[in-house]
């Protein structure tokens, strides 16, 4: 569905925090309050573009959880004298918990089990199609039948993508056409010079896949390749997990639901502080990183 003003009040049904309500549009985004958010560090209200696919018009418009719930702009709030959250203490609670749950820290088959052998497998298949010089001359061979399904594979072979994302670059990669080729050949580019222009033309190539209605211009699709391609650099920037664990270590984001190079550059830097505390557990890349990350999700 597209938001406009009018719906502005409107309950809506997202595909991972469930029923929301409108309560501000400024295009092109909408402001959304998620009651299951209510406990996260960023409160329970997300800003989201108004075509975004993860919404789609709730069935039932009258909720007791949103009904109370104001529209319009956020008042200011007023200067408070409450103590400041501990975050520190928050990410040392997290590793303590780490640390528990998994007895053999990063090498424990139940850490391992939890999806990191998939991304793991996914890095091999990125390294057995493109390594080694593969993906440039492949690039500049224009193979892109052969890009566009290696992709696809890699895209498809762990759980960083949600189903709708999945099946968004399917339709686009499906084309086999130079957009995919496009995509490889700005990500080997940005992985050689990370940067502002290099992470623009990078974003936009994939903005331009053919995805048919489908939406690809997400923080993890754009972020997953450069994850694979180089992972004791980069990582792949799932929102919500990142925010999150940004929140415990008293990090600013500059967060932004479109990707942008501020937001990433600064996820990668506290990605590296992450890693330098979870190296002596055992973590080797940000693969590990962004692992810890995702099992450590739904701590409170």
């Amino acid at each position: 569905m597209i938001l406009k003003p009018e719906d502005v009040g409107t309950l809506v049904e997202h595909t991972v925090w469930k029923r929301g309500k409108v309560i501000e549009i400024v295009s092109p985004y909408a402001i959304i309050h998620f009651p299951t958010l209510a406990d996260s560090p960023q409160g329970p209200q997300r800003k989201l573009r108004e075509d975004a696919p993860q919404l789609t018009k709730s069935s039932v418009q009258s909720d007791p959880e949103l009904d109370h719930v104001e529209t319009g702009p956020a008042k200011p709030k007023k200067a408070t004298k409450r103590k400041a959250k501990d975050v520190t203490h928050a990410l040392d609670e997290t590793i303590a918990w780490f640390e528990q749950t998994y007895p053999a820290k990063f090498a424990d088959e139940k850490f391992v089990d939890a999806d990191l052998r998939n991304k793991r497998a996914a890095q091999e298949v990125f390294t057995a199609n493109f390594g080694d010089g593969r993906a440039a001359q492949m690039v500049d061979g224009g193979k892109h039948a052969d890009v566009a399904n290696a992709l696809d594979s890699i895209y498809r072979a762990t759980n960083i993508l949600s189903p709708f994302e999945v099946k968004a670059v399917h339709k686009a990669f499906a084309k086999g056409d130079e957009s995919a080729t496009k995509v490889l050949g700005t990500t080997l580019a940005f992985v050689s010079n990370p940067g502002l222009p290099t992470f623009r033309a990078m974003a936009d190539a994939v903005n331009q896949l053919p995805a048919e209605g489908g939406k690809v211009f997400t923080w993890p699709i754009v972020t997953l390749l450069p994850f694979f391609a180089h992972a004791n650099r980069f990582l792949a920037l799932k929102p919500t997990n990142t925010e999150l664990m940004a929140a415990r270590m008293a990090h600013d984001l500059k967060y932004d639901s479109t990707p942008n190079w501020e937001t990433y550059d600064a996820s990668l830097r506290m990605a590296q502080n992450l890693f330098e505390k979870l190296a002596p557990l055992g973590a080797k890349d940000m693969i590990d990183v962004q692992q810890f990350m995702w099992v450590t999700r739904d701590l409170s």
